[in-house]
């Protein structure tokens, strides 16, 4: 069922209500945007993926990080003129690519922190998931990388009706923020 456009109002405003972290994501934004792609990274997994990244970091294999992130970034330009509300996720292409994207991070920062780099990166296209997202929309934990493109599926059709003129946020990011909300990940 499609979400109201008063039910999303209202769950923007619970987010910015309750959740004092929302100012580093655009800070991390702003240091990828400024040419520090490894420290917005970083920062965007040390305050948004905590509970996952302090296990990483133990064995963390900087120049791997590095090495993988270069490698990517000529997908991800490829994808850069893409949005949430014009992708065409049944294209074959463009559901490869993201794939691609998804299990390369997946393999170095887990499936959470994967959807956190790659909304950093686009935050116009991909939206982050979490254990309690996927359990929301009753997607399977192991969220592999066919998970995660019918995952945008199904965002870009429960979404797509939302009237969006937000400039500052992307209408993917804000989604984040409802399905933070709505999913309980505050708690």
């Amino acid at each position: 069922m499609p979400i109201s456009q008063q039910d999303f109002k209202n769950a923007l405003k619970e987010f910015k209500r309750i959740e004092e972290r929302g100012e580093f994501w655009y800070r991390a934004r702003n240091l990828l945007l400024a040419g520090y792609e490894l420290e917005a990274y970083v920062l965007i997994l040390a305050t948004w993926n905590f509970a996952g990244f302090r296990y990483i970091l133990k064995n963390f294999d900087t120049k791997n990080f590095k090495a993988t992130i270069k490698k990517l970034n000529p997908t991800f330009d490829k994808l850069s003129h893409q949005t949430l509300q014009t992708v065409d996720l049944e294209n074959p292409i463009i559901a490869k690519q993201i794939k691609r994207l998804y299990q390369a991070l997946k393999n170095i920062v887990k499936q959470t922190g994967a959807s956190k780099m790659m909304a950093l990166k686009n935050p116009d296209l991909f939206v982050i998931w979490d254990t309690k997202i996927r359990k929301m929309y009753k997607i399977d934990n192991k969220a592999d990388p066919n998970s995660y493109v019918q995952f945008l599926k199904k965002m870009k059709a429960l979404f797509s009706h939302i009237r969006w003129t937000d400039t500052e946020r992307p209408l993917a990011k804000a989604i984040d923020e409802y399905n933070y909300i709505k999913a309980g990940s505050a708690k």
